[in-house]
């Protein structure tokens, strides 16, 4: 009698926990999972491409939650299946790494552009206060380059040419029947849970929905053209989740900010838990902060709770070796005062060798406690000059990051560099710097400080041929300051060879900017030689009443000599 009253409690305990079970089983969410592994496998047979299905056998496949399917054999034993292959195709290890190295070569330059005009300029940026709202004021240029590693493919991602011989970057024919075979299991499989379960057909992706939704995905630049295709698509798609992330960002890009926001509301209620780490996720809590920030700067501060808890699903959806948003989730921590947690953030890329140079540079500052609105600018700038000057001796190396702070505006760089070295150089910071307050420089006092300094020889040319990287480093950013060092050298040859032609052209690009120096020098040059590079906008001079009228045919000449001379100085 015991022990049929044991074996009763037995049989209801498993009856107690498979009907908690049955009712916490959700068929939709396998629906899900399903659809995305159908949407992979169509992914990976229509790029025919070994990376694609690497990207997607890390980032989807194998990232399903199985707990989400268990419950069904069928689908189960076809999902172990879709491993097997997958796990078997895809890139070895080696090849992968090539793969990743591209990527991150990308990533990084694409990352450097964007941090380079981070802020409204460099002045006004170091001037700041360099706190939350600092950051936060050039948030949607580092979203523009910080989409999670999974979409590095997508929409004119990664240029895979060259990066592996083609016989390995294709699928075989033998390939592409096998995953042919699966795509059509899959398909059945979606058909016969929707049965089982009496899903509504919606819940259901056919083939020719899906070869609509990649073209629209992955071929289409236009973003206002994307944009109508995917809202053409809602009724095939309105249940699947990537589908309103990809139409938010479609409207994101065409600046249609309240079509954006009703799109990423409709992937939150749309959304399910199928994958241990989202992309889909990831993406949308990140564009989820960027509206809180345009919408209103001062909204930061106010959401601060709001702004971490977005911190937190980027965080815990992003991939360990996804360098990038590892870094941009460790800097946003860090912008909202939660800097142990931004430094950790950090530290998974160096500790796991993930991306070393600008990761280690970001922890630096970090650890140094440097305010947060400089934070990632600093770090790029620290790279740029770091390998501009890794050749140099100390001396000279001295004088080019000076430089540097010159042309980036920082207080007294001039007169520090002035009192270090009594070189021509230091004597033209402080003549720039000078103009740069209030349009004019006393020359005299100028060269009372640096008596005796040679104007002319090799050591002029020497230490001018010393910081000739820097400045033509900061050119290509477009410094005014970079500018108009760079046409006073070829004016008076000063480290490389004298050219009036290319003087006038570094002169006017400044001039364009607003510096004041160089508005001068543009257009006393055009007074002096008429000169008047062809097919170049013309600069008003600083006194609207000494304009001139120049003629279209007039031919540039060389080593012309301006009226105003800069060397050498005269008391």
């Amino acid at each position: 009698m015991k022990k049929a009253i044991l074996f009763l409690a037995v049989i209801l305990s498993v009856l107690q926990v498979y009907t908690s079970y049955a009712q916490d089983y959700n068929p939709q969410n396998t629906m899900l999972a399903l659809n995305m592994a159908v949407v992979s496998v169509h992914r990976i047979l229509t790029t025919k491409s070994r990376a694609v299905l690497d990207d997607e056998y890390q980032n989807i496949i194998n990232n399903l939650s199985l707990g989400n399917i268990r419950s069904d054999p069928e689908i189960t034993a076809l999902y172990e299946k879709l491993l097997d292959i997958t796990s078997r195709k895809k890139l070895r290890t080696d090849e992968s790494q090539r793969l990743r190295t591209a990527y991150s070569q990308q990533a990084k330059h694409s990352l450097s552009g964007a941090l380079s005009d981070f802020g409204k300029s460099s002045a006004s940026a170091i001037r700041e206060e360099g706190g939350i709202r600092a950051f936060f004021g050039s948030f949607s240029t580092l979203l523009s380059v910080s989409a999670a590693s999974y979409f590095k493919y997508q929409i004119g991602g990664v240029n895979l040419k060259g990066s592996l011989d083609d016989n390995l970057y294709r699928l075989n024919t033998e390939d592409l029947a096998d995953f042919n075979d699966l795509q059509k299991q899959l398909l059945t499989s979606s058909w016969n849970l929707m049965n089982r379960y009496k899903l509504p057909d919606e819940y259901r992706l056919v083939q020719r929905s899906i070869d609509d939704f990649s073209r629209a995905v992955e071929d289409t630049p236009d973003p206002s053209r994307r944009l109508r295709m995917l809202q053409a698509m809602e009724a095939d798609f309105r249940v699947y989740p990537p589908y309103w992330y990809y139409r938010a960002k479609a409207a994101y890009d065409c600046k249609d900010f309240d079509e954006a926001g009703k799109c990423f509301d409709a992937f939150e209620e749309v959304y399910r838990p199928v994958l241990r780490k989202d992309p889909y996720m990831l993406e949308t809590a990140k564009y989820r902060i960027s509206e809180i920030v345009n919408e209103d700067i001062r909204n930061v501060t106010e959401n601060r709770d709001t702004l971490l808890e977005l911190c937190r699903i980027m965080r815990e959806n992003t991939l360990r070796d996804d360098w990038v948003n590892n870094i941009f989730a460790g800097a946003v921590y860090y912008a909202l005062d939660e800097k142990t947690t931004g430094i950790m953030c950090a530290e998974i890329n160096t500790d796991f060798g993930y991306e070393q140079e600008l990761s280690g540079e970001i922890l630096r500052l970090m650890r140094a406690n440097i305010p947060a609105g400089l934070l990632l600018r600093e770090a790029l700038r620290s790279l740029k000059l770091n390998e501009l000057t890794a050749n140099m001796t100390s001396r000279d190396k001295f004088t080019a990051l000076m430089i540097a702070d010159c042309l980036d505006e920082r207080d007294g760089a001039a007169e520090r560099l002035r009192i270090a070295r009594r070189t021509p150089v230091a004597l033209h910071a402080l003549r720039l710097e000078a103009f740069g307050t209030d349009g004019q420089a006393d020359f005299g006092e100028l060269c009372e400080i640096v008596e005796g300094v040679p104007v002319s020889g090799d050591e002029v040319s020497l230490d001018y041929a010393v910081i000739l990287p820097v400045l033509r480093s900061y050119s290509d950013d477009e410094n005014p300051k970079a500018y108009a060092f760079l046409g006073d050298m070829y004016l008076y040859g000063f480290g490389v060879g004298e050219d009036s032609d290319v003087a006038v052209n570094f002169f006017r690009k400044a001039a364009e900017k607003g510096d004041i120096y160089s508005q001068v020098m543009y257009t006393n040059m055009i007074l002096q030689s008429r000169i008047h590079p062809k097919d170049e906008p013309e600069i008003m001079p600083v006194n609207n009443d000494e304009a001139v009228s120049l003629s279209q045919d007039t031919k540039p000449r060389k080593k012309s000599k301006p009226l105003l001379r800069f060397w050498p100085f005269k008391r």
